[in-house]
């Protein structure tokens, strides 16, 4: 073997063990594999575990409902449990709902599944129950929880223990503890309801209380054994209370306390104001009175009422034994009335104005220090105000007992307030033994004679003189309108229509009135006197006028009254001293005499007329002069002095003086001896300076 190939076996040999070491260097040492860490089970029993589970429940073709779950276990038996639960359910009774939880627990049909903690139902128009637990139940599509539970919707919440809700029908039931609030818009409560349980029907709008059910409103209290409340579409007002059993109900604007067997209570469209009460089985009702005074009374085997918006009664309908108590009032008595039968209205602000009563009719009242007065009749109709009755007429068989004083008729017009009485007709129980067609007198005495008649009364006289064809009224007045008249004594005269009172006498007409030492009237004329420190207030279209004089003398024909001195005084020093003075719309007018001239078909003043002396302040002008022409319709004083004494007229720090001056009330105006000027008023910070001395 040559040299060279030694060598060159030798150094592929030293390469071969380089490389192997190379190689040996590169692969180190070999690694022990570790096997991969298996998750951590919730529960060891469990077959499967997901996460992020979706479960969708079928019947036939239609989608049941679909459940969806953080975390879901699976056991070997096919129950299920899930954790961070939802269950959404799709069109059941027209709505879709979704119920939540933090745990699930299902059984293989997974046709019941029960949810615990944190429990939500959400119905998609806001409706949500909340509950510890509760079970859905697939097959009556229904959700219970047998603990607390609480709901609510808008204006609407509540809660109670052991809930049913079925979301086909939408009728929620609460086994105990159920309380239900309604609210304004502030938030505030408006009505409260509590019973031993309670059915709230959401499609049917109403809510079915029963055991000891108790309702606030506001500061009304309601109770009864069991009640209904009908609500609003949106479930946001309470329209219609249903009270059974027991039913009782105080407080409110309207009345103080009202009882029954039934009531129902009917309220506006926004569950605001109460419209109308209805009560059946010995019902009892006692309205406000005023300031401490206790309040009129109603009672009746069955009763109906109606109320306005700011609570006033306006009408009254009762059957079967009813009764209605009037309390006492100043000047006015306390009063009672039974029938069987009731119809009264009234109107918004004024209460009940008008009432009628019919089958076995008994009034009764007790004035203060007086026998009681009793009547009784087959029907009777009376007019109100404030709960005092301010006419009464009775009909069939009347029957009037006023201390010693006794009438029977067929009919009979009574005025409580002037105490006066107007029997009329004739029936199975006799004639009236006080009647006539122009006049009702109630006295200490009275002395009637049939030809006439003419009647003679004395001792605290008090008479309403009724509108007839056969008598006129004064023009001043109504003709349409009784007049009433009181005094210590009356003369009538009945063919002439001739009345004379006198002593303390006054006549009124609603708020029209006259009074004097004497009243002289005369119905075949229209005439009027008054005589002996006589005073008017005379309520016209044009507006309401004081006046007062020795004497007021009203003449139909000339449709004029006069202020002044009496007829009878002529030019003595008593006429030329007297005074008459008028007060109203014209101003505060005086002078030796006053003459009111009224148009000639309407009740207003058409022209005054004043003589000597007057004086007439309009705000702050005063004008005086010897004779004023005052025209109503032009507002235009015509005023002309003597040529002594010219007419002087003094407006603020202003004095005009003439003739003969024309001004006008509503301007600003004034003609002084033909000569026009206009005033340009202006406000002063000061008062008029004093001239000096």
């Amino acid at each position: 073997m040559a040299r060279w190939q030694k060598r060159a076996r030798i150094g592929v040999g030293l390469f071969g063990i380089a490389c192997a070491i190379g190689v040996y260097a590169a692969i180190g040492e070999r690694r022990t594999t570790v096997p991969p860490e298996r998750p951590a089970r919730l529960d060891p029993r469990a077959i499967l575990e997901s996460a992020g589970a979706v479960l969708q429940q079928f019947r036939e073709t239609k989608k049941d409902y679909v459940v969806r779950a953080e975390r879901q276990l699976r056991y070997e038996d096919g129950t299920t449990k899930s954790f961070g639960v939802t269950i959404e359910v799709r069109n059941r009774g027209g709505r879709d709902f979704v119920v939540s939880g933090r745990e699930m627990q299902a059984d293989e049909t997974r046709k019941v599944l029960e949810i615990i903690g944190g429990v939500t139902l959400t119905a998609n128009d806001g409706f949500t129950v909340t509950a510890e637990r509760a079970t859905f139940s697939d097959a009556d599509a229904t959700v219970s929880a047998p603990g607390a539970v609480s709901f609510g919707k808008g204006r609407m919440s509540g809660s109670g223990v052991g809930m049913t809700y079925n979301q086909t029908s939408d009728v929620l039931s609460l086994a105990g503890e159920a309380r239900v609030v309604v609210t304004d818009e502030a938030g505030n409560p408006v009505t409260e309801f509590s019973a031993a349980s309670a059915v709230l029907s959401r499609r049917e709008d109403y809510l079915a209380l029963d055991g000891g059910v108790r309702a606030l409103r506001r500061e009304q209290v309601l109770e009864a054994d069991r009640g209904t409340a009908r609500l609003s579409p949106e479930d946001e007002f309470v329209t219609f209370i249903e009270l059974r059993g027991n039913a009782r109900v105080s407080g409110g604007a309207a009345f103080d306390a009202m009882s029954g067997r039934d009531i129902d209570l009917d309220y506006t469209d926004d569950g605001v104001t109460l419209e109308r009460v209805v009560l059946r089985g010995d019902g009892g009702v006692t309205m406000h009175g005023q300031g401490e005074e206790s309040g009129s009374q109603f009672a009746g085997d069955s009763l109906d009422l109606a109320f306005a918006p700011d609570a006033s009664l306006t009408g009254v309908t009762g059957r079967g034994n009813v009764r209605v108590d009037l309390p006492a009032r100043p000047g006015s008595p306390a009063r009672r009335v039974g029938a069987q039968g009731l119809e009264a209205a009234g109107e918004p602000g004024k209460g009940l104005t008008a009432a009628r009563f019919s089958e076995a009719v008994e009034y009764r009242e007790a004035p203060a220090g007086a026998p009681a007065r009793l009547a009784r009749s087959s029907t009777l109709r009376v007019g109100l105000a404030d709960d005092v009755v301010t006419q009464a007429a009775f009909a069939g068989r009347v029957r009037f007992q006023d201390g010693g004083l006794q009438a029977s008729a067929a009919a009979a017009d009574y005025d409580p307030v002037g105490g006066t009485l107007r029997l009329v007709g004739a029936d199975e129980g006799g004639g009236p033994r006080v009647a006539d067609t122009q006049i009702q007198i109630e006295a200490e005495a009275i002395a009637v004679t049939l030809e006439g008649p003419r009647m003679r009364a004395t001792g605290t006289v008090k008479t309403i003189l009724q509108a007839t064809t056969s008598g006129r009224m004064p023009g001043l007045l109504e003709q349409g309108d009784p007049v009433n008249v009181n005094a210590a004594a009356l003369e009538y005269q009945g063919p002439t229509g001739s009345a004379v009172y006198s002593g303390n006498a006054m006549l009124w007409q609603g708020a029209t009135a006259v009074r004097g030492d004497a009243i002289t009237i005369d119905r075949s004329r229209g005439d009027l006197v008054v005589s002996g420190t006589a005073r008017s207030n005379l309520v016209l279209d044009t507006g309401a006028s004081i006046g007062r004089a020795p004497e007021i003398r009203y003449d139909d024909a000339a449709r004029r009254m006069r202020y002044g001195p009496p007829a009878s005084a002529g030019g003595s020093a008593a006429a030329a001293a007297a005074v008459a003075q008028l007060s109203g719309p014209q101003g505060d007018l005086r002078g030796g005499r006053i003459e009111v001239l009224l148009a000639p078909s309407a009740s207003r003043i058409e022209r005054l007329e004043a003589y000597t002396d007057v004086t007439i302040r309009i705000d702050r002008r005063v004008a005086a002069g010897d004779r004023l022409t005052y025209h109503a319709g032009e507002e235009r004083y015509v005023m002309v002095g003597i040529a002594t004494v010219p007419v002087k007229i003094v407006e603020d720090c202003r004095e005009t003086i003439g003739r003969t001056v024309v001004f006008f009330k509503s301007a600003d105006r004034i003609i002084v001896d033909g000569n026009e000027e206009v005033r340009t008023q202006s406000s002063r910070s000061a008062p008029c300076q004093a001239t000096a001395r």
